[in-house]
């Protein structure tokens, strides 16, 4: 049963915002925000929860409507919470799919950002490489095996064939949350490789690291599949490096 702010207990399940302990740049919504988000994340507000109405949040947290509504605006635009018509807001389930999409909304795919993004690649997959080689099963085995053997083929089967075999190893850690952030980046990695015809140097990839980080996997190495990871991936880094200081080069002589 829907919690509504008709109980007792949600009377005043809002302090009032203290403005003289906020930190100075934080806006009176993003404090809302904050404590809204604690009591979900503490369990305080579960799934199918109804929120105090607008004019009851104002009340508790001794502010005008005006930051109140900003803060329900985003926290509705993030899928937090939802409004149903006649009813009133509602806290929703996680869903880590449209929260990952909002939270790199508007995100470029400009030279600086592909850099931080392969560093996070390398995070991610370093950690999965890592703990896939603890978890694997059969099945992870198999489907990475099967992007190893039809990699040595057509261009553009190597390069879809990569992209499977590092979907892959994100799947083996078995960590759902990371597989559905990996899954977004790896859609502006693809599409900043468009961008910026960088196919080749994927195609002209060795072999050699795909064919070692499944071994080590396979072999339940955690630390070498970890390993091999970290430099295949900081080879990768290297190249989009240089391709940077190559490209620029022009720019530099006409200055």
């Amino acid at each position: 049963m829907a919690v509504t702010a008709d109980s007792e207990k949600e009377k005043n399940l809002f302090p009032p915002v203290d403005r003289f302990k906020m930190a100075a740049p934080t806006r009176l919504y993003e404090s809302i925000i904050a404590d809204i988000s604690d009591r979900i994340s503490r369990g305080v507000l579960k799934p199918g929860d109804i929120l105090p109405s607008e004019r009851e949040l104002a009340e508790q947290f001794q502010l005008s409507r005006i930051p109140v509504r900003e803060a329900l605006k985003i926290l509705e635009f993030l899928g937090v919470i939802s409004y149903v018509p006649g009813k009133g807001m509602y806290v929703q389930p996680l869903e880590v799919p449209a929260l990952v999409s909002k939270i790199f909304f508007g995100l470029n795919t400009s030279s600086d950002n592909i850099r931080q993004l392969f560093e996070v690649r390398l995070l991610l997959e370093t950690y999965a490489a890592r703990y896939g080689a603890e978890r694997r099963t059969e099945e992870d085995l198999e489907e990475l095996r099967g992007a190893v053997e039809h990699m040595p083929g057509e261009e553009g089967a190597q390069i879809e064939e990569s992209l499977r075999f590092h979907m892959g190893v994100i799947k083996t850690a078995h960590n759902d949350i990371i597989t559905e952030f990996y899954k977004f980046l790896s859609t502006l990695l693809t599409e900043a490789r468009e961008r910026t015809h960088m196919e080749k140097r994927f195609a002209s990839q060795p072999l050699y690291y795909h064919t070692e980080i499944f071994h080590a996997i396979e072999e339940k190495d955690s630390q070498r599949a970890a390993d091999l990871m970290r430099d295949h991936l900081r080879m990768e880094m290297e190249y989009l490096d240089r391709e940077d200081a190559r490209t620029s080069l022009p720019d530099a002589a006409s200055n």
